[in-house]
């Protein structure tokens, strides 16, 4: 995967791919959404490259840590991040709700990486 752009409720979000050297914040994690930047870094994987501790499917892994760091930048730009309740079982109506309504503009970001 390469660096590119992408349009998240309107606002433009950069999408990198590194390594720990180019982004020490990705010590110990495989990716991040930086509300401040509006920028999400996501590890290149090549440090996982012929480790047979690695993900079978690097690239499947990778895919997935997209997704993931997307949902968070959906979830800054619905102004819903900051009152987000960390909860251990359940889902409440608010989150359920946003998904229902987001889900086909999160859908075409998805399409537009290929990263379904």
């Amino acid at each position: 995967m390469k660096d590119c752009k992408v349009n998240i409720l309107g606002a433009e979000w950069q999408i990198k791919f590194g390594s720990t050297a180019e982004y020490p914040a990705l010590e110990d994690i495989d990716g991040y959404a930086d509300s401040t930047t509006r920028e999400i870094v996501v590890d290149d994987m090549k440090k996982s490259e012929g480790d047979p501790r690695a993900k079978g499917n690097l690239l499947e892994y990778q895919k997935s840590c997209v997704r993931h760091e997307i949902i968070h930048a959906f979830m800054e730009e619905s102004g819903l991040s900051h009152n987000f309740e960390h909860k251990s079982i359940g889902i409440e109506e608010t989150v359920v709700d946003w998904f229902a309504i987001q889900s086909p503009k999160i859908y075409k970001v998805f399409a537009e990486l290929d990263i379904l």
